[in-house]
């Protein structure tokens, strides 16, 4: 019988194949985190609103961080786990046949090796550095024998740091050294994203259990892998709260406050009843919280509210 991998594949099916494996759903926002920290790289002395050239570098950082970067990180993790998308998802290009193994290296090489290039544009030592790092820790998230999401406690938090953090971090170098301030803030917003992904796990915890992923929700149960989500996702919250009110912003840790608040109806009901209709609900009551408070924080670091 001829497989998929040995028939004469169509041009343009290769090519959204291809664009497939990079994910683009997980470039939003790693690219928008790249542009909150280039808010939070200040306006006196960073990002310029009014700059066609600061604009230019914001985008190609977000393009690093974004396509590029988490580009890598989808593509090498579809490589090293093609046998497992062979059973869970047998559409995606590797276990369809659309991209053959060699031509599945070649796309996260050529990602991660664009990725690299792209770092070097910015004149700033720190950036390929960071350019490095994260491609290291994509690489150390998927292959064996290390394999980060094989650890329930250290995938979601590896997540976290490398779309989230670093890319707060890059976009922020972009245009001026990092502040204290800056560094924390990213660190929080990581937090933030590592207790949603820790959320996420609850969601595939039968397809996890039946193909032996030993991911949070099948280490400990459902229950409590929701109470460390919860717990994560509001004490990082909180903790924004709180440098709100030592820096004065006073607006901005009532609105945080009412982002904690305001899902906590939908946390208990997921609780209650952990089911995919309850947890999509509480993903709509916290999502555009979640989302804001990342450019309301980089605002309030760059010293757009003084």
């Amino acid at each position: 019988m001829i497989t998929t991998s040995e028939k004469q594949v169509p041009l343009g099916k290769k090519i959204r194949a291809h664009i497939d494996l990079a994910d683009p759903v997980t470039w939003i926002s790693p690219s928008i985190v790249t542009l909150c920290g280039a808010i939070a790289s200040g306006q006196a002395v960073g990002f310029q609103w009014t700059s066609g050239r600061d604009w230019a570098l914001a985008l190609l950082g977000a393009l690093m961080c974004g396509p590029l970067g988490t580009g890598f990180s989808q593509s090498i993790n579809d490589y090293y786990d093609r046998e497992i998308d062979a059973i869970n998802d047998p559409d995606r290009p590797i276990p369809a046949g659309l991209v053959s193994l060699n031509e599945a290296r070649l796309n996260w090489i050529f990602l991660g090796g664009t990725t690299f290039l792209v770092s070097l544009l910015f004149g700033n030592p720190l950036i390929p550095v960071l350019a490095v790092l994260g491609l290291i820790l994509s690489v150390i998230y998927s292959m064996p024998p290390i394999k980060l999401k094989k650890h329930f406690f250290l995938g979601p938090p590896a997540v976290g740091l490398g779309y989230v953090s670093m890319s707060w971090l890059a976009g922020h170098l972009i245009f001026a050294p990092l502040s204290w301030e800056s560094v924390i803030v990213a660190w929080i917003n990581g937090a933030l994203a590592a207790g949603l992904l820790f959320l996420n796990d609850i969601k595939s915890v039968e397809g996890d259990r039946l193909h032996g992923m030993q991911s949070l929700a099948v280490a400990i149960g459902v229950h409590k892998t929701l109470v460390i989500a919860y717990l994560t996702i509001n004490l990082s919250e909180a903790l924004l709260m709180v440098l709100a009110l030592l820096w004065g912003y006073y607006w901005v840790a009532a609105f945080i406050f009412l982002s904690i608040v305001v899902p906590i109806y939908n946390q208990i009901k997921l609780y209650q009843e952990p089911n995919q209709k309850n947890y999509v609900r509480y993903l709509l009551a916290s999502n555009p919280f979640v989302a804001l408070i990342q450019f309301i924080s980089a605002f309030m670091v760059g010293g757009y509210f003084g």
